[in-house]
């Protein structure tokens, strides 16, 4: 059964030693089926996802994000492991690879945190330097 999920997002990005910080906060949709957990989100003008639906799946060492619609990727990240895929937009598609520097997931039945740390690669550019910290609450839980 799908629960109704208090999502917050606070990332930050390294481009050319100077960091771009954002922080964001969505109602979503979140399960534990067996040993993994989802959590979905619809993306908006903010996100530049307007259109867009990201799934999370959660496993122990292994975080997949999945984003479909407007625009429409799969990022798999793992410690120490590099992904590399494809990112397709209204505007064409381009190579993105994913090296994960560091990942932790704390998650049970009522939520939990994930903290990534990672290189993301466009079309083999410049590695760009990002961190990832998602805080994920069931709707009506305290602190």
């Amino acid at each position: 059964m799908d629960t109704n999920a208090l999502i917050t997002l606070s990332g930050n990005q390294f481009v050319d030693g100077e960091s771009d910080q954002y922080e964001l906060t969505t109602l979503g949709k979140y399960i534990k089926k067996g040993d993994k957990y989802y959590i979905t989100y619809e993306g908006s003008e903010l996100t530049g996802y307007e259109g867009t639906t990201t799934t999370l799946k959660i496993r122990d060492g292994c975080v997949s994000m999945i984003r479909f619609g407007q625009s429409t990727s799969q990022m798999i990240f793992e410690k120490e492991k590099k992904y590399v895929g494809y990112y397709e937009t209204p505007f064409g598609s381009m190579s993105v690879g994913v090296t994960t520097n560091s990942l932790k997931v704390d998650m049970d039945e009522d939520g939990g945190e994930i903290d990534l740390d990672y290189l993301v690669e466009l079309n083999n550019s410049m590695p760009v330097h990002n961190g990832l910290h998602l805080k994920i609450r069931k709707v009506g839980n305290q602190e």
